[in-house]
């Protein structure tokens, strides 16, 4: 399965209503400054995992639920067992058909600015549908134009073709998240060729490739230790693997899944790596999780300051910052990223701060 186990799935499948009030707390400056049609990769967030037969999910979208999810992903692949595919479908038909009559009203911002002053209008909402033929029947149906795009399961250069044909019928404004999850991905010479190919293969932008790390442990028969973060284990290595073959060529890659509640601290310790790392986003398996994520991702204000010093117009060519080198030359892609994940996720004040020249 891509980002989320079946009893994942169940978790968040159970737990039909949610507390907003429990969730105010969580809405902080970054929410003002994120639109869901400026899209840069860091506007995913915290990304849940909704199966497509709940019936909950327009509530998600128009923030009765959920207020502060950065991006969902309806799933109509493992979340969904195979009897209930149908079902699925035509609850998806119907959620489209209900946002397409409130469509204006979701996505007019002055409405958004008395509802929900600090909120996006709307959490980025992508479909994880079961197979390229899936998604072809998905490209003909009425209003999903409305969606910001799709997420591909199971995604190598054995089936590349199949889904490069899936998406000729789909808006080239829809965005793509093909997921890297099968044994393939463990070879170094199909990763370069597929980091290759993915460049030419979609009319579409591919906003990001997710790092699918339950099936990439199915195929090595182990599933993630209780007591470690993914970074201890094999698929820590081959996430630094893919790392280092895919962001070469442009891409963004989000994290894997942190499957265990029970343990908070650990999570914590595991998104401060994938934070460390650039990786854009983390998949969720329960609302308890989304404040966590959204906290690893503020920008503490001396490192923003950096950022900004090395991005300055007027920045020398080596200097000294915090008791720290900065090289406009080595560090700007750096400073970018930085600035960028500011402005989705807003900043904290660690004590630390000097640049006068703040966002």
């Amino acid at each position: 399965m891509s980002d989320i186990t079946n009893n994942e799935s169940a978790t968040y499948l159970d737990t039909q209503s949610y507390d907003t009030l429990s969730y105010a707390h969580l809405i902080t400056e970054r929410h003002a400054m994120v639109r869901p049609h400026t899209h840069h990769p860091y506007q995913l967030g915290a990304s849940l995992y909704m199966p497509a037969t709940r019936q909950d999910i327009w509530q998600v979208i128009k923030r009765d639920k959920l207020p502060t999810i950065n991006s969902i992903i309806i799933c109509l692949e493992d979340a969904v067992s195979h009897e209930d595919v149908e079902l699925a479908l035509e609850r998806l038909r119907t959620l489209l058909g209900t946002w397409a009559e409130h469509v204006n009203s979701i996505n007019d911002p002055s409405r958004a600015a008395a509802i929900h002053a600090q909120h996006p209008t709307r959490p980025l909402v992508f479909i994880r549908p079961r197979s390229p033929m899936m998604l072809q029947q998905l490209a003909d149906y009425a209003h999903i134009d409305l969606i910001d795009g799709f997420v591909m399961p199971k995604v190598d250069m054995y089936s590349l073709s199949n889904w490069r044909m899936a998406c000729q019928n789909l808006s080239v404004d829809h965005l793509l998240m093909p997921t890297l999850e099968t044994a393939a991905l463990f070879n170094p010479h199909h990763n370069q060729e597929l980091a290759i190919a993915f460049k030419e293969a979609f009319s579409q932008p591919v906003f990001a490739l997710r790092i699918g790390g339950n099936d990439l442990f199915a195929a090595l028969r182990l599933r993630r230790p209780k007591n470690s973060i993914v970074y201890d284990t094999p698929i820590g290595t081959l996430a630094y693997q893919l790392l280092g073959c895919f962001v070469p060529h442009g891409f963004y890659l989000t994290a894997p899944v942190f499957e265990y509640l029970d343990q908070p601290t650990l999570f914590m310790q595991e998104l401060n790596h994938d934070v460390s790392l650039g990786l854009v986003g983390k998949t969720v398996i329960h609302p308890s999780q989304i404040a966590l994520v959204q906290q690893a991702y503020c920008v503490p204000l001396s490192t923003l300051d950096e950022a900004q010093a090395i991005l300055h117009s007027e920045a020398k060519a080596v200097f000294k910052y915090n008791n720290t080198m900065l090289e406009p030359a080595t560090h700007r892609a750096w400073a970018t990223e930085i600035v960028n994940r500011a402005e989705a996720f807003g900043t904290i004040d660690d004590g630390h701060s000097q640049y006068s020249s703040r966002m």
